[in-house]
């Protein structure tokens, strides 16, 4: 029944607020009474702080939903006390001590409206929908026209964050996000004018009390013979983030570097990406509904497949590389997983393979793998080449001695002759290994490579016979390039005997020069390459090729496909060297049947031509200059001192580098010239050198060794006014340069 004058529970801890609040109430005409158990069912409204509601909260909460009616609810509460969980129990406004007179007032005025109001509609038999509201279980609002909120029920404050007497009296529109404002009025007023016109559901975005969106699905239709609407509202923010989130995955699979193929259980093929299209050459249209043997290359076995297939139907995911044939037929190496895709209950529905093209990975591994191989066996046949070269000169200058004493006519004569060519040929080998190190001594200069090409042209024509035809296209205008015009020779030569003999029934040999410009893109895929302007060099025959087997290995020191006895194998190996030491690249390319080309890519210098220095002058005698001889190596260290004392020279020797320096520092020894080996143990002879000059600024010095190094070589190439003797050495080359650098002349 309608109450004219309110009745309202005070239930207060502390007395003083008690007194306060009631005292005040009373004032305003209220009717008040202690909330106790036997006030509870009499309120028309509850007002408690913290500590009465939790006594009495779940018994004035237990009234509230027997009461059929709107019963308002009041919890005071601290100032730091959190509102939430007092008004998702069920208490329907909270205040905050100290407590204000007008705002007390205010809102007991407000909610005492409201159950009138409440009162009144049951009088009329609209409180039926109140129960629809609280009944739909979805957040529901009743609107007017201008879309003012005329009911709210509770689950609006699980939804927007506001309570239900928080809503009433403001615009609903208000609480869409402002990206769909315009929509939903739009739909509002359509509806007004002809409820069938706007969708009856659609989705909009809410912002709730602490300024998140919520996604909702609207669902809004006219009450009978009115302007008021019931707009019942759905959180899909999942559901949407949901949908996002598979977006984004779609969005991700689709733009993919790597291909992505998802098959039925059978094998066929339901979904490919742009990136199996770029990488198979196979369009989505071609590929849907094929199985993925579309690709097979006939480079695996059959248990190959058949453990694949076991692995993965047995609910495990696959791991491995596919060598696969593209569309139009070329292979092509992918690093895969595929895995099984299980639905809610577990059984395998379908399959996703992951692949990635490595092709290009594998190249340069294998090229990694080869320069890596290449230089450990750099490093051996230097280290061999070094000590045979110690060897060696012991051998030859010792032959060489006797032979000078020899008559022409003794016996022993030839003898000794066949020991000397014998050492020659062994000296030429270890050259050859020295080169394929790249440890030989390089005398680079600006080379015009076409110049040096066609001065070669007739000894080239006589070398491969009149039934291999030689082609040379000569580009105009070539870049010069800094190489050791002897060095290139041998290469081109090399290679173009290697050429003749792939072709004993006779062929073609072309030499091919252009000017060209190998980019990052060229850089990053061959290996030891750097961007940049360079001459290539090519030289192609039409003979019988190489299989891939043969192909990684050519390179390689004593390797050979030629007879017995028909080749050193050292021959492309000595290319190989000379053209890394002179900071080019070489690629070969060749198949069966199909020939061989050579490419060769030396970079430019921008360095002029110097003019040619005149020829070495004959040997003189001697002053009787005196020179320390400084080898670790006994044998060779007697040799050098015997042919220095035929020579004329005085000759003092030492073992190492602190014998010489006792010599010089505390023995006083000048000597006009020092000979030193370049490795020895303990001191170096550079370093043995730059001890020497900090006393004795300007020694001349002479530096041999079997191979060069960094000392006083770098990269093959003499550092600038270092005089240098390779080991094994004659005596007239020994000779020669002893001369040279006593009389100070510029090293050649």
């Amino acid at each position: 029944m309608k109450v004219s004058c309110p009745l309202i529970a005070v239930g207060f801890g502390n007395p003083i607020d008690r007194k306060l609040v009631t005292d005040y109430l009373s004032t305003l005409g209220y009717d008040i009474v202690e909330l106790i158990e036997k006030n509870i069912a009499r309120a028309d409204l509850f007002i408690l702080d913290v500590p009465s509601a939790r006594r009495h909260g779940p018994a004035v909460l237990t009234q509230k939903k027997k009461s059929g009616i709107f019963l308002p609810a009041v919890v005071v509460l601290g100032k730091r006390d959190s509102a939430d969980p007092w008004l998702e129990a069920g208490f329907d406004d909270v205040l905050r001590m100290p407590l204000s007179r007008s705002e007390l007032r205010a809102n007991l005025q407000i909610l005492l409206r409201l159950r009138q109001r409440t009162l009144h509609l049951k009088q009329k038999g609209e409180i039926k929908y109140r129960a629809i509201f609280e009944a739909t279980g979805t957040a529901t609002l009743l609107v007017d026209e201008d879309t003012t909120i005329l009911m709210a029920n509770r689950q609006c404050l699980r939804l927007t964050g506001y309570n239900p007497q928080e809503l009433i009296g403001t615009r609903g529109i208000d609480y869409i996000a402002p990206e769909d404002r315009d929509l939903v009025l739009s739909y509002h007023k359509a509806r007004l004018e002809d409820p069938a016109k706007p969708p009856e559901q659609y989705e909009a975005r809410l912002i709730n009390k602490n300024g998140k969106v919520i996604h909702t699905l609207l669902s809004v239709s006219m009450m009978p013979g009115g302007k008021q609407s019931i707009v019942s509202m759905i959180d899909i923010t999942a559901q949407k983030e949901a949908e996002a989130a598979h977006e984004r995955l779609s969005a991700a699979i689709h733009h993919a570097a790597g291909a992505v193929i998802i098959t039925d259980t059978e094998g066929n093929i339901e979904y490919v990406n742009p990136a199996f299209e770029r990488v198979t050459g196979y369009s989505r249209n071609e590929a849907l509904g094929k199985n993925p043997r579309i690709l097979k290359s006939g480079q695996h076995d059959a248990s190959f497949y058949k453990n694949l297939w076991e692995t993965i139907t047995s609910g495990r995911t696959w791991y491995g590389k596919f060598i696969n044939r593209r569309k139009e037929g070329s292979l092509f190496i992918e690093e895969a997983s595929i895995s099984p895709i299980f639905d809610a209950s577990g059984k395998i529905t379908h399959y996703v393979a992951v692949k990635r093209d490595v092709t290009r990975e594998e190249e340069l591994e294998q090229q990694l793998l080869q320069a890596q191989k290449m230089e450990a066996i750099g490093r051996l046949a230097g280290g061999v080449a070094h000590d045979f070269n110690n060897m060696l000169s012991v051998i030859l200058g010792y032959s060489d001695i006797i032979l000078r004493q020899l008559r022409p006519e003794d016996p022993l004569t030839d003898k000794v002759k066949q020991i000397v060519e014998a050492g020659k040929r062994s000296a030429a080998l270890t050259r050859q290994l020295l080169a394929f190190s790249r440890q030989q001594t390089l005398q680079p200069k600006a080379l015009a490579l076409n110049v040096l090409i066609r001065n070669l042209e007739k000894m080239l024509g006589r070398l491969i016979g009149e039934d291999i035809d030689l082609k040379l296209e000569l580009a105009d205008d070539l870049y010069r390039v800094m190489a050791d015009p002897g060095q290139m020779e041998q290469v081109i030569m090399n290679l173009v005997v290697n050429a003749r003999d792939a072709m004993p029934g006779g062929g073609k040999i072309t030499i091919e020069t252009s000017n060209v410009e190998l980019d990052e893109l060229y850089a990053r895929n061959h290996m030891g390459v750097k961007p940049g302007k360079y001459v290539m060099l090519a030289i192609s025959d039409t003979g019988h090729g190489m299989d891939k087997d043969t192909l990684s290995k050519i390179f390689d020191p004593f390797f050979t496909t030629k007879e017995k006895g028909k080749g050193t194998g050292l021959g492309l190996s000595t290319v190989y060297g000379i053209v890394k030491q002179s900071g080019g690249n070489i690629l070969v390319y060749s198949e069966p049947e199909k020939g061989t080309t050579f490419k060769i890519y030396l970079p430019e210098t921008k360095a002029q031509p110097q003019e040619e220095k005149e020829k070495a002058a004959p040997i003189e005698s001697s002053a009787g200059e005196h020179i320390l001889v400084v080898e670790d190596e006994e044998a060779l260290r007697n040799l050098a001192g015997e042919i220095l004392k035929r020579l004329g020279y005085r000759v003092t020797v030492a073992a190492n580098g602190g014998e010489a320096l006792l010599l010089i520092e505390k023995k006083g020894l000048k000597p006009d010239l020092l000979i030193t080996d370049v490795i020895m143990p303990n001191m170096s002879g550079k370093e043995l050198v730059e001890i020497l000059r900090e006393n004795h600024p300007h020694l001349k010095v002479l530096y041999m060794s079997g191979y060069t190094d960094n000392a006083i070589v770098h990269h093959g190439v003499l550092d600038a006014g270092v005089h240098f003797i390779q080991k094994p050495f004659t005596i007239n080359d020994f000779a020669s340069k002893v001369q040279q650098v006593l009389q100070n002349k510029k090293p050649s």
